[in-house]
């Protein structure tokens, strides 16, 4: 009997040691898991990337740190955010960047943002605008993949365009001249005018322009011209010419025209006429029946070529009586009386006479 409990000592001495050795090996086991951090894990993390998330086990604190160690690489413009949630557990997004163009001043400037505004952008190109620029977008609107941002530059210019203002022409009729005649009396002067003008530039290309300024930078000065308005040189010349206003050769103003021959006399110096007056130029004789003594008149030749002028009836005789004659004109020679002859005219009655006769007192 006693071989047997013998054997059955070192059986259990056996199991005994079996069981030793593989509780040392747990505990070395055990340690070397904890040692090497693959045993224990600190949290929970959710990381989202492109729309994914996936929940990891990590005992990293630094957010760069776990991204590395689950293989998660990043650009240089893609950034994170980090967020916890209710049960205090971390959410890592990564933000990737997506591309946009920047185009000013002839160039194209790619431009990476995960987020922004069109202002964020130009500044990441570098590109500075003026308040006179235009960008095809808001600077506060959200920028986004694909965007084409494009800023257009707005210059405007001013210019200066001088000119002269022609002086006026003041004009004085001249009843004893012929159309045609003109006398300077008083000479003008040009004037200065300037305007100004803003011309818009975009980039580079005349697009628009305004007038900004206008003004008148030298008064003109006005000329006084005296003209002609008879149609041919007046025989009887008035006074003061200006007295009678002619249209196109026509007095402007008569209240009757008649019609007929106009031959032509003279006399001596100092002799009267039926009416009292003194027979000088300017003179003619009428029937008074048809226009009275004192009438105003203007005598032309119906064709133009000739013209007596402004005129007094105030003399008769048998050929105007029994109407063969219209008008009998009196002139300053008998020599003028001859170059006259006889010529079908237009008498204009400026004014109806009284037929009063004149006496020697009232011819002074």
């Amino acid at each position: 009997m006693k071989p047997q409990i013998i054997h059955e000592k070192m059986k259990k001495m056996f199991m005994r040691s079996r069981l030793v050795k593989a509780a040392i090996f747990a505990m070395i086991t055990a340690s070397a898991l904890l040692l090497t951090g693959a045993l224990y894990f600190r949290d929970t993390v959710y990381i989202t990337d492109d729309g994914v998330t996936r929940e990891i086990k990590t005992n990293q604190f630094d957010n760069y740190a776990i991204l590395k160690s689950e293989n998660y690489s990043l650009e240089a413009d893609d950034r994170i955010s980090v967020e916890t949630d209710s049960t205090k557990k971390k959410h890592i997004i990564i933000n990737r960047a997506f591309e946009l163009t920047v185009n000013a001043d002839g160039e194209s400037f790619p431009v990476k943002l995960t987020e922004g505004t069109v202002a964020d952008a130009l500044e990441k190109a570098g590109v500075t605008i003026d308040e006179d620029d235009f960008v095809n977008f808001r600077l506060n609107a959200s920028v986004y993949d694909g965007m084409k941002i494009t800023v257009s530059r707005v210059e405007y210019v001013e210019r200066n365009i001088e000119s002269a203002l022609e002086c006026e022409k003041i004009y004085k009729d001249n009843s004893n001249w012929v159309i045609g005649t003109e006398v300077v009396l008083e000479e003008g002067a040009n004037g200065a005018h300037v305007t100004t003008y803003k011309d818009k530039y975009v980039d580079g290309k005349f697009v628009s322009s305004e007038i900004v300024a206008d003004e008148i930078t030298k008064a003109p000065v006005s000329a006084v011209v005296e003209r002609g308005t008879a149609l041919a040189e007046p025989y009887a010349k008035m006074e003061n010419p200006e007295q009678l206003k002619l249209v196109d050769g026509i007095p402007e103003n008569y209240t009757r025209i008649i019609s007929g021959k106009a031959t032509a006399y003279s006399a001596k110096p100092g002799a009267l006429t039926a009416s009292g007056r003194y027979a000088v130029v300017g003179t003619v004789a009428v029937n008074p029946n048809v226009i009275p003594y004192g009438s105003e008149v203007y005598v032309v030749a119906q064709d133009g070529s000739r013209v007596y002028g402004y005129a007094i009836a105030a003399d008769t005789g048998y050929g105007m009586m029994d109407g063969s004659i219209a008008v009998d004109v009196f002139m300053g020679s008998y020599e003028d009386s001859c170059k006259w002859g006889a010529v079908y005219v237009d008498i204009y009655v400026l004014s109806e006479g009284d037929n009063r006769y004149i006496g020697q007192a009232e011819r002074g």
